[in-house]
C-alpha cells in the first residue's frame, strides 16, 4: 500500500532511489495536516461535511502561507529560504493526498452506481 498511495497520490514511489518509508512518512505528515493543526480527530460529534470542509479549508491556509513565502522570497524580503521550503512541501503533499482521496471517493461512488440491486 506504501507505493500504492504514493502512485495514487502522484508521488513517484522508491524508483527514483528515495527511502519509501519516507513518503510514507510524508503523506502521514500531510494527512495530519489535512487533519487540522489543532491535532483533534473526530469522534463522531461532527458530521462529515464539517471534517471535509475544515480539512480543505486547511489545505487553502497551506497553499496560502506557501504563496505568501514565495512572493517573499521573490521580492527577497525572506530571510530563510527554509521556511519557503517547508511551507512549499507541506501544501504540496497536502494537495496530493487531498487529490487521492478525492479519486479514491470518485472510485467509490463508480462502484456504488454499478452496483445491482
Amino acid at each position: 500500500m506504501r507505493n500504492g498511495a504514493a502512485g495514487a497520490a502522484g508521488g513517484t514511489g522508491s524508483t527514483d532511489g528515495t527511502d519509501p518509508s519516507a513518503n510514507t512518512d510524508a503523506l502521514a505528515a500531510a494527512a495530519q495536516a489535512l487533519a487540522g493543526a489543532s491535532g483533534t480527530r473526530s469522534t463522531g460529534s461532527t458530521g462529515f461535511a464539517t471534517t471535509l470542509a475544515s480539512s480543505l479549508e486547511n489545505v487553502q491556509a497551506l497553499q496560502s502561507k506557501s504563496s505568501a513565502l514565495a512572493v517573499q522570497a521573490a521580492t527577497g524580503d525572506l530571510k530563510d529560504v527554509h521556511d519557503y521550503t517547508v511551507a512549499a512541501a507541506e501544501a504540496g503533499m497536502a494537495t496530493q493526498v487531498t487529490v487521492a482521496l478525492r479519486n479514491k471517493a470518485l472510485e467509490a461512488f463508480s462502484e456504488i452506481m454499478r452496483m445491482q440491486f
